[in-house]
């Protein structure tokens, strides 16, 4: 009852503002603010779940994600200053999927509701100041994301500063206070004196080459360093872009939630290039989890937008945010089509390879990702996409075994945003 009241009460707040999104300053004199900005999204998706000779049923769940955002500009009437505030509730219409019902497969979508984002920003000349919880996305979501394709998207509370004062120079400091996962259960809080750091730093030399150098330093989990190397390159009907990224993991520089402090000692690289040639969408990639070489844990990427990457099954996502004991080693080809009248289509299909030997042999699996989105209006997107991934002997987290199973997913999702 608490959650519907959450919502309902920032539907009413919404409501009672929006109509005055165009009034003048003088109309608005006896207000806190003088501009507003509503934002609305409703997003219903149907999600279809089997995985082999694991005893539970197949999940189906239709579950709606529904945003109500206000900005807040010219707060307390002073110039660049504004809040930004936003709740989202997760309601389910179909609840046959875990952890609704434990009986059936797992859509880490419960029924959920609260304040994904309240901040305040301030910006001086081309300096912004932030404080609050708000969606943290930096570059491709591979470190660092807000996991927005989970129906509860993922926020944190940070204090930050990022600038763009020097031309072609962008960077971002930021010191973590609190995780809001995608569930609960994932929720995560630091003492002051003890909160995770983020350091990045981007350089665009030319449009060939884009220099980034990185630092996060994640509270109990580890110490991330790395750098990144990128561009494009466009000739005609040709337009190509590539990456190269190294990153190190080390023990944390801190630990807070935990007695002792985890012995890491693992790296990461992932090479890139994608083509578009007219219409048509060219991609290899090839990436690199380090293992556990002898220490806790294989190199990982906790506070990622895990689905976006290896394979959208979420087979090896337990991999990637805890680790591959013995690394992996993962190859990728994507083949696609985009047209503004037909939609986009897009086919990938994944190898997935121990680093280092297992006991139970270095074939982990295959994958075929499948997917199709199209624009229906201005406000409304349709996607359409299927995962199919084929098992073979796994891999191990942890010391535990998993992704032997054969995993099929399917999804059907609108997109209302306002």
């Amino acid at each position: 009852m608490k959650k519907k009241l959450l919502l309902g009460a920032s539907a009413l707040f919404l409501l009672n503002f929006t109509p005055n999104s165009s009034a003048t300053t003088s109309s608005n004199e006896n207000l806190l603010f003088k501009e507003v900005k509503p934002n609305l999204e409703i997003r219903p998706r149907y999600e279809y779940v089997d995985e082999k000779n694991n005893n539970l049923k197949s999940a189906n769940a239709l579950t709606t994600r529904i945003s109500i955002g206000l900005n807040l500009k010219y707060l307390f009437h002073i110039k660049n200053l504004e809040t930004y505030l936003e709740t989202t509730g997760v309601f389910a219409t179909i609840n046959n999927y875990s952890p609704e019902n434990t009986k059936y497969e797992l859509v880490p979508d419960p029924v959920n509701t609260r304040f994904t984002q309240i901040y305040i920003k301030y910006k001086l000349n081309k300096t912004n100041f932030f404080i609050g919880r708000k969606f943290v996305i930096i570059d491709d979501h591979r470190f660092i994301g807000n996991v927005g394709w989970r129906q509860m998207p993922q926020s944190f509370g940070v204090i930050a500063i990022s600038d763009n004062t020097v031309e072609n120079l962008n960077f971002l400091i930021a010191g973590i206070y609190e995780r809001k996962g995608i569930t609960n259960s994932l929720n995560t809080y630091w003492e002051f004196g003890k909160w995770p750091l983020i350091l990045d730093v981007n350089y665009k030399v030319s449009n060939l080459l884009k220099i980034k150098v990185f630092s996060y330093l994640i509270t109990d989990i580890h110490n991330t360093y790395g750098i990144k190397l990128s561009g494009k390159y466009k000739f005609n009907y040709l337009n190509a872009n590539y990456i190269f990224e190294y990153t190190k993991q080390t023990d944390p520089y801190k630990i807070d939630n935990l007695k002792i402090k985890p012995d890491i000692d693992t790296n990461y690289y992932r090479f890139g290039l994608n083509t578009n040639i007219q219409k048509w969408i060219i991609g290899l990639e090839y990436t690199h989890f380090g293992d556990k070489n002898g220490k806790d844990k294989g190199f990982s990427t906790p506070l990622a937008t895990l689905h976006a990457f290896d394979g959208w099954s979420d087979t090896l996502l337990q991999g990637g945010a805890n680790g591959f004991d013995y690394g992996l080693n993962e190859y990728k080809l994507t083949i696609g089509y985009k047209n503004v009248k037909y939609g986009k289509f897009l086919v990938s299909y994944l190898i997935f390879k121990s680093y280092k030997s297992q006991p139970t042999g270095r074939n982990i699996g295959t994958e075929i990702d499948l997917l199709y989105t199209k624009n229906l209006t201005k406000r409304l997107s349709l996607l359409l996409k299927s995962a199919f991934y084929d098992g073979n002997n796994g891999y191990f987290t942890g010391g535990s075994l998993k992704g032997q199973n054969d995993v099929n997913k399917f999804w059907a999702q609108l997109d209302f945003k306002y």
